[in-house]
């Protein structure tokens, strides 16, 4: 199985199992698009009323997209490191709503810690 995919499996099963988070979650909705640059792999995670799963290949209608390479995406959603680290020095880039993502800084941070 692929390493990112795996990884991203594990985050939304933490995800899944904290129940201040499926409660924090259960009104965001969102599907997010993570494109790891050096492969060109798509990769996605979805929170559907507090439930979290993870996939890889195209997906539609994403709300927010995450750009990095996949040593990048791993150590991120695998809490090697945090995202701001990344973010601040370009290796990471992200559109859509800032509100989306604080929502998953904050998810990050409660799984993984700082």
């Amino acid at each position: 199985m692929n390493e990112v995919l795996s990884v991203l499996q594990d985050f939304a099963q933490q995800c899944n199992h904290n129940e201040r988070l499926r409660k924090m979650n259960r009104d965001w909705s969102r599907l997010v698009e993570l494109l790891a640059t050096d492969t060109g792999v798509t990769y996605w995670l979805r929170s559907d009323q507090g439930q979290i799963t993870a996939g890889v290949g195209e997906i539609g209608g994403v709300d927010l997209k995450i750009l990095a390479a996949e040593d990048v995406l791993r150590d991120v959603f695998s809490g090697v490191m945090t995202p701001t680290e990344p973010y601040n020095a370009g290796d990471l880039l992200v559109k859509g709503h800032q509100d989306d993502l604080m929502r998953l800084d904050i998810i990050t941070l409660l799984i993984w810690g700082e």
